[in-house]
């Protein structure tokens, strides 16, 4: 049997779980659906989400019988994301980024071996399934590459090890030494690109915001459909995107500093 201590550790474990598989349909699922991507027994996810519901933290529709999670939860994560002196900052320089160049602009912070996104605006009639909130290996996303190209070699050989790299789309980097060598580019010229490595028909250009040291914590991203990033364009998105990390390090009150093992 296991001890009291024990319990209450796996139950919590349990809960989480199953707000993130909550966190995944926005638009509600069902108990067993939840159930089963939970990995839980229909008798404990529809006890835990009575606990949610209960608490405030998930709403069902009395129509369908499904679960959602509720604004309770971003208002949570909301105080965390506005204390971050970087939202703030790059959020009007980011609205403007993708105004003049009619495409999604993603702001994103790193979580471990992950990013995840914080901000995201749109200015192309064609939306996109990116949103705040989700989540993405740095390895295969282009801003997750534009953020390991600030660290120093050991830890980029560390979050490798510990983020069980696969093929997300044909194109997707597994290998590190063709990892390395992206990075390697991603210095010398100051951007990572995301050639359909995440998500197939679509390609970003990436840039880290790095800190006082170098390091840089979050990156930001110009992504559009592929037939129409072109190489041409994705040099003058490039221009543009450098124009704007500039603008977010003066308003930071950082100098441009050159990443950890850069040339």
């Amino acid at each position: 049997m296991a001890k009291p201590q024990e319990g209450g550790v796996q139950s919590v474990a349990r809960i989480f779980e199953l707000i993130e598989v909550l966190a995944a349909h926005p638009s509600g699922a069902g108990l067993q659906k939840l159930a089963a991507e939970a990995d839980l027994a229909k008798s404990t996810a529809h006890r835990l989400l009575g606990s949610l519901v209960a608490l405030g933290y998930a709403a069902q529709d009395p129509a369908s019988g499904q679960y959602r999670l509720t604004l309770k939860m971003f208002e949570i994560s909301s105080g965390i994301v506005s204390n971050m002196d970087i939202m703030g900052v790059a959020r009007l320089h980011l609205e403007r980024l993708s105004q003049r160049t009619a495409e999604a602009v993603h702001l994103v912070i790193r979580d471990g071996t992950d990013i995840v996104y914080i901000y995201k605006a749109e200015s192309s009639p064609m939306r996109m399934s990116s949103r705040v909130g989700l989540r993405s290996p740095l390895y295969c996303t282009g801003v997750g590459k534009a953020i390991l190209a600030t660290l120093p070699a050991d830890e980029v050989e560390e979050i490798w090890r510990h983020s069980r790299p696969q093929k997300l789309t044909g194109r997707t980097v597994t290998d590190l030494d063709e990892l390395k060598r992206q990075l390697a580019q991603v210095r010398r010229c100051g951007y990572a690109i995301d050639d359909e490595e995440n998500e197939l028909g679509i390609r970003c250009v990436a840039l880290s915001i790095p800190g006082p040291g170098g390091r840089a914590e979050s990156a930001f991203s110009i992504s559009g459909f592929a037939p129409y990033m072109t190489e041409e364009r994705i040099r003058r998105i490039s221009t543009l995107a450098l124009e704007t990390r500039a603008d977010i390090l003066h308003d930071l009150g950082l100098e441009q500093t050159r990443a950890p093992g850069a040339r």
